[in-house]
């Protein structure tokens, strides 16, 4: 192939690279704010059934089978005391998250777990809440 040809496959490789990237960050941005202030799977019985099960497999290795953050991986967050809303919690497990000074930080599990699932695991993690859990916006529980 000629030089011209392989600058122009490369051009329309870099084109299409940057189309699905926008694409992304688009569908993203929509998704975040089609998160409601608060779980519709709140108080649900089979939804925190289901997310039970899924806490328990893909959560508590890291944030304990009680999600009180003793998991076998080490010390994950304490999800009990989870202080930043539904739309908070939607985001940090979708997105993951860096914590400074730790050395773990929370994988992003947007592309593994859809969103009722995510959904279902928040409204498991409701009934585990203590003093000062904050999982409905602007109010406290």
């Amino acid at each position: 192939m000629g030089r011209i040809a392989n600058n122009l496959i490369s051009a329309v490789v870099l084109a299409a690279v940057v189309s699905i990237a926008g694409s992304l960050v688009e569908r993203s941005a929509r998704a975040d704010e089609a998160t409601p202030e608060v779980n519709p799977l709140s108080g649900d019985q089979k939804g925190i059934r289901e997310g039970k099960s899924w806490f328990r497999g893909v959560c508590a290795n890291c944030h304990g089978g009680r999600a009180d953050g003793q998991g076998e991986r080490g010390t994950g967050a304490d999800l009990r005391k989870f202080n930043k809303g539904f739309k908070g919690f939607v985001e940090v497990v979708k997105k993951g998250r860096e914590v400074p000074g730790r050395i773990q930080s929370m994988p992003a599990w947007g592309a593994v777990l859809k969103e009722e699932q995510i959904y279902q695991i928040g409204a498991y993690l409701e009934t585990l809440a203590i003093d000062g859990a904050n999982w409905k916006e602007g109010t406290h529980n």
